[in-house]
């Protein structure tokens, strides 16, 4: 290990403290988020609403709904809305995702053929600095 490196090992490790010293002030101010969005914006409907502040100032809130689907459930809803007339094809897409337990018992062969599909690029690594064990 050169200079170089425990000099970049010690930037890193001040910069993770000082997002770690951030993490509440982070927290506080989703709660404080939180708290003006529903004091001023009582019963919120989905979208944008903005409120006219003194002195020409506005406050805009954004209300959002998450939609998750509960995969249990898609065969029967699916099966129902055809009945009643409904393609729920045009209400569904499917995102191909890998299973790599799957991928990782493929032979060579097989891999070669799937990695056509396959785009690879590192994630972000992570890293952690360990404090010397102490001998008891």
């Amino acid at each position: 290990m050169n200079e170089q490196q425990i000099a970049l090992i010690e930037q890193w490790r001040l910069a993770k403290q000082e997002v770690d010293a951030m993490k509440h002030i982070v927290a506080a101010e989703r709660e404080l988020r939180k708290e003006v969005f529903e004091s001023f914006f009582v019963n919120p409907k989905e979208g944008t609403s903005t409120i006219e502040l003194q002195g020409g100032w506005k406050l805009k809130g954004v209300f959002k709904l998450d939609r998750k689907l509960d995969e249990a459930a898609i065969p029967a809803m699916c099966e129902q809305l055809r009945v009643i007339g409904v393609n729920p094809d045009t209400l569904l897409e499917y995102k191909a995702s890998l299973k790599m337990a799957t991928y990782k018992e493929l032979t060579e062969e097989q891999r070669q053929v799937f990695d056509q599909a396959l785009i690879v690029k590192p994630a972000s690594p992570t890293v952690e600095l360990l404090p010397p064990k102490v001998k008891a």
